[in-house]
């Protein structure tokens, strides 16, 4: 009898190899999103100069389409997932990532690459909220700040070794490895789902039904809001093609939260905005956007044009920032289950806002290379505490199959911070030469303080308590 209890304790004790294997292969989304983030501005002049012929403009396409493209579907792709279950949707959109960047890597010219980053962006656009579900429905509720602080290892662990590699194939090959590397990875997530999926139904929502108008309004409506953005650069902010889209996004977004009701199948839930966590989760979204893809796009343009950096020794450098972050993320996540999010969230944010505002004001036309670093360090710091933590803070409470949904919204917001962090970057540097540029690009480092800062206010209104106790019973799903 002793022993057939202590064979029970072992069994109960065991890992989970299933739910440990489909978890992995669902933060495999979380690493394939921070390559394919971090390492796209890498890839740019090659692009610019091969296939575009020196057309900066039409380049930038290439760059511009994922934040399109995610912005427009996130929203549509939580309710799917909330309609037909995550696992489903995560293999659905896994395999036009895979097909996307397959087509990216054998692409003739540079219109067929950007049709297919639209495809490779709409698979991620599916991943996203159906493989965060994934890790949340398979996770003790007292253990989501953890388990997505996993996520952000991921992500940064890729945002890490994506410059280095990216950096370094480009001079040897070209920007078409960018891709090619990928195409094994996706392959070996759908091998992972494929052995560790479960067979079963799954726990979805049977209210949501299939909305047409309200899906073309989403599209339409975010696309609008997002192209003009992400194309201020060569349109010009005022100019009356950019008025025209923004008046028009207004229009459609109108409609869509008019009709967006209380119903189950509302691509917008705006009863999600009622919790105080997801509110606040939205609006540091869109601010931490700005810091974070503001941060690689400044800090490139700056140690390149301006300390006269090569694209490898820049790329190393800012290294710094998704190891610093790889480092700390699990961690945050951990603190943050015990003690609550603004814990983690008001230090990290605001060492780094601290540090890239000193890097602003002493910054020099010489590199100094110990201001550099403590700024890289910071900005690891305070992504660790924040990127992550935004998705368990928005999920807090958040019934179980309104979670793709929950995470779609959050990401959408973080796809338009980064389209505007991405346009202010670049309308700020424009095209200064000389003393001018110096001055330009120094601003272009104040946007990234500036949305460090702006995040830094919202996170003092989070609440001072924690709702979630730890669960001890997380070892058998995070290993």
């Amino acid at each position: 009898m002793g022993g057939g209890l202590a064979n029970k304790s072992e069994a109960e004790t065991k890992p989970d190899t299933r739910i440990r294997g489909l978890v992995f292969a669902a933060l495999l989304a979380g690493f394939i999103g921070g390559w394919d983030a971090s390492s796209s501005f890498f890839i740019f002049p090659d692009i610019k100069e091969t296939i575009a012929n020196g057309d900066a403009a039409n380049a930038s396409w290439v760059l511009s389409t994922p934040n399109i493209v995610g912005a427009a579907l996130l929203l549509q792709s939580g309710r799917l997932t909330d309609k037909y279950g995550p696992e489903r949707l995560y293999r659905f959109g896994v395999f036009f990532y895979t097909l996307g960047v397959i087509l990216c890597t054998i692409a003739p010219t540079l219109w067929t690459l950007v049709g297919a980053r639209v495809i490779s962006s709409s698979g991620q656009a599916v991943m996203g909220p159906a493989a965060i579900a994934v890790v949340l429905r398979n996770t003790p509720v007292g253990n989501r700040s953890e388990a997505v602080g996993r996520w952000g290892f991921y992500t940064a662990v890729a945002g890490a070794l994506s410059p280095i590699a990216i950096s370094q194939l480009i001079d040897t090959f070209s920007w078409r490895a960018l891709f090619a590397l990928q195409i094994p990875l996706g392959l070996f997530v759908a091998y992972l789902l494929f052995t560790f999926g479960t067979k079963q139904v799954e726990d979805v929502d049977t209210n949501v039904t299939l909305r047409p108008i309200d899906a073309l309004l989403t599209v339409a409506g975010l696309t609008t809001l997002i192209l003009p953005i992400v194309k201020a650069d060569s349109w010009g902010w005022t100019s009356l093609r950019t008025v025209t889209f923004f008046v028009t996004s207004f229009i459609l977004i109108a409609v869509l939260l008019f009709r967006s009701d209380s119903s189950a199948s509302s691509p917008l839930q705006l009863k999600l905005f009622t919790s105080k966590g997801f509110l606040l989760s939205s609006i540091m979204s869109i601010t931490a956007g700005v810091a974070f893809y503001a941060h690689w796009l400044g800090m490139i343009l700056f140690l390149t044009e301006i300390w006269g950096y090569g694209l490898v020794k820049a790329g190393l450098l800012l290294t710094i920032m998704p190891g610093t972050m790889s480092l700390l993320s699990i961690y945050a996540g951990k603190v943050a289950d015990r003690h609550g999010e603004r814990w983690v969230m008001i230090p990290g944010i605001l060492v780094y806002t601290i540090l890239y505002g000193l890097f602003w004001l002493f910054c020099g036309r010489s590199e100094n290379l110990l201001l550099l670093i403590l700024a890289l360090l910071g900005s690891g710091v305070g992504m660790a505490g924040v990127w992550p933590t935004l998705t368990s803070l928005g999920a807090q409470g958040i019934q179980e199959n309104m979670i793709g949904s929950a995470t779609a919204i959050i990401h959408t917001f973080q796809r338009i911070g980064g389209a505007f962090g991405i346009a202010v970057v670049l309308a700020v540097v424009g095209e200064a030469s000389g003393v001018d540029s110096f001055n330009a690009h120094r601003d272009g480092v104040l946007v990234i303080a500036i949305g460090g800062l702006a995040t830094f206010i919202c996170s003092v209104f989070l609440s001072r308590r924690n709702y979630v106790g730890n669960s001890k019973t997380a070892a058998r799903f995070l290993g």
